[in-house]
């Protein structure tokens, strides 16, 4: 019983020093943007990352593709489509959110699965 705890807490250790800990990967929808009204539509828009590198912003009919990539650090996020790069900031992910700051306004979304 002792070898088997002993197997479980290094494999913990491994997993957290492996970079373990709330992930971008997953299904997320949008939940507030500071000092705006969201619309039905815009509340119903979901954005899936995957752990290809690839993403998706799902918003009604419309899909759009893109790749994506998380700063060493994890406070960049870059989006990039159809030969342009954007960048969010201040990036903030846990296990049930994922936040970023957009000018002044702060954009959260909450994961989905």
């Amino acid at each position: 019983m002792k070898k088997l705890l002993l197997i479980f807490a290094v494999m913990a250790a491994v997993l957290t020093s492996c970079g373990g800990g709330p992930t971008l990967v997953g299904t997320w929808k949008l939940d507030s943007v500071s000092g705006e009204e969201l619309s039905e539509d815009e509340k119903e828009g979901t954005m899936t990352f995957n752990e290809d590198g690839t993403c998706e912003n799902k918003r009604g009919d419309q899909t759009m593709k893109a790749e994506w990539k998380l700063s060493d650090d994890k406070k960049t996020l870059t989006i990039m489509s159809d030969g342009r790069e954007e960048e969010l900031n201040d990036i903030e992910i846990t296990a049930e959110t994922f936040s970023f700051n957009d000018g002044s306004d702060k954009v959260t979304f909450k994961k989905v699965d």
